[in-house]
């Protein structure tokens, strides 16, 4: 005799993680970006839909005008770019040779995070959530 989890229970764990899987913004609030120096400095974090497999992870600097450099980190080798962004609806905005994305700023109490949504030129659509780097 097999053992299948009861329906529920699977409905109720998705659930679960859906909820977990959101923008990773909970509690926090939306800040506009009016200034690239408001997001200035070195973010790192990890960065989905480049590869089915697995997540990969990024670094990111930003300087005071605005202008960035990238290195993503694969198992099988890494990818770096650099470019610089352009204020929009207090987001940046990037694109780059392989695609394009959106940096949307949140704050609360002293956590600041960075969450990025793009498309590359295939249709893959990325995700990542960044965080200050000391």
């Amino acid at each position: 005799m097999s053992r299948r989890p009861p329906t529920l229970l699977l409905v109720v764990i998705a659930t679960v993680l859906a909820a977990c899987a959101g923008t990773g913004s909970s509690g926090m609030t939306v800040v506009p970006i009016t200034d690239f120096k408001m997001v200035a400095g070195k973010w790192g974090g990890l960065v989905t839909g480049i590869s089915a497999r697995q997540d990969d992870w990024v670094d990111v600097t930003i300087t005071p005008d605005g202008k960035y450099d990238f290195g993503i980190y694969r198992t099988i080798g890494a990818f770096a770019g650099k470019g610089t962004f352009t204020l929009s609806d207090g987001t940046l905005k990037s694109r780059g040779a392989r695609g394009s994305a959106t940096y949307t700023l949140y704050q609360g109490g002293d956590r600041r995070l960075l969450q990025v949504e793009g498309v590359l030129d295939d249709g893959r659509k990325v995700t990542a959530k960044l965080n200050p780097k000391n």
